[in-house]
């Protein structure tokens, strides 16, 4: 990721050309959100921030919080599924499909939920399974969004609604990079700024190189009493090609742009 917009700009200070870029034009993701969840007081502290700006992230946090609710609700079923062979009550074949199409979901091609195994193999699977299907705090969503489209200003966000610069590897998959941007890629595309949040949770949730993210995540949400968003940052590893330079940038964005306190779902 990043290739889309920021390999151009490392030459001369990525960080900084991040944190004074105001768009020209602003890419409005999914319009009729922006209205209706408009709230004043969100931005305060942050009076400086340039108006584009606030407009890109009110008019995704509703919709990254709806996505996160739709994977909330898939955790809650994997919950009581967990409790009901806990009780050591039999998973009724329903269920298990639907177990089984999570798990083919979430694995990154590598189901190994067998319900034939022993109860004790079988939770502690799931309970792995468990720490891919949780959310991905909104903050943290906001600030790869914003490094990622540009605040929406890339021509990928512009014509793909790709928000989060994910690559895809097959002819018509998304958008060709132009000749002059190095090591020809392709943007995944999608046909609204819904589709590119649920994916981007998705690609989070499910693959290989984002693990000591999600193994930080379960900390921060389900067992820190002084749960460090910016400690939570900094275990993103497996995103980004430019490392701790990306780390930086989601910090820089949590400090100066990303309003505090926003509800995950």
């Amino acid at each position: 990721m990043t290739r889309p917009f920021l390999k151009s700009l490392l030459r001369i200070g990525l960080l900084t050309c991040l944190l004074i870029f105001i768009p020209k034009y602003i890419h409005y993701p999914d319009i009729e959100f922006i209205n209706s969840h408009l709230k004043t007081d969100l931005f305060e502290g942050k009076s400086n921030m340039p108006d584009g700006h606030k407009v890109f992230i009110q008019g995704l946090i509703p919709v990254i919080q709806e996505a996160n609710r739709e994977v909330l609700n898939e955790r809650e079923h994997l919950i009581k599924i967990m409790e009901s062979l806990r009780l050591g009550e039999k998973v009724p074949l329903q269920e298990k499909k639907w177990l089984n199409d999570l798990d083919t979901k979430y694995r990154d091609k590598s189901n190994f939920v067998d319900l034939k195994k022993d109860t004790e193999t079988i939770l502690s699977n799931l309970n792995e399974l468990l720490k891919r299907v949780d959310v991905v705090p909104v903050r943290i969503a906001l600030a790869q969004a914003a490094i990622e489209s540009g605040w929406g200003k890339s021509r990928f966000s512009t014509e793909g609604n790709a928000y989060f610069g994910i690559l895809c590897y097959k002819p018509g998959c998304g958008i060709n990079s132009k000749k002059n941007e190095n090591g020809g890629f392709i943007v995944k595309s999608y046909v609204s700024t819904t589709e590119s949040v649920v994916d981007y949770l998705l690609f989070v949730n499910s693959k290989k190189g984002m693990q000591g993210f999600r193994n930080a995540r379960f900390k921060f949400l389900h067992e820190d009493s002084l749960p460090n968003i910016f400690k939570l940052s900094r275990s993103i590893k497996g995103y980004s090609e430019i490392g701790d330079t990306y780390n930086q940038m989601i910090e820089s964005m949590l400090n100066y742009y990303i309003p505090d306190n926003i509800p995950n779902n």
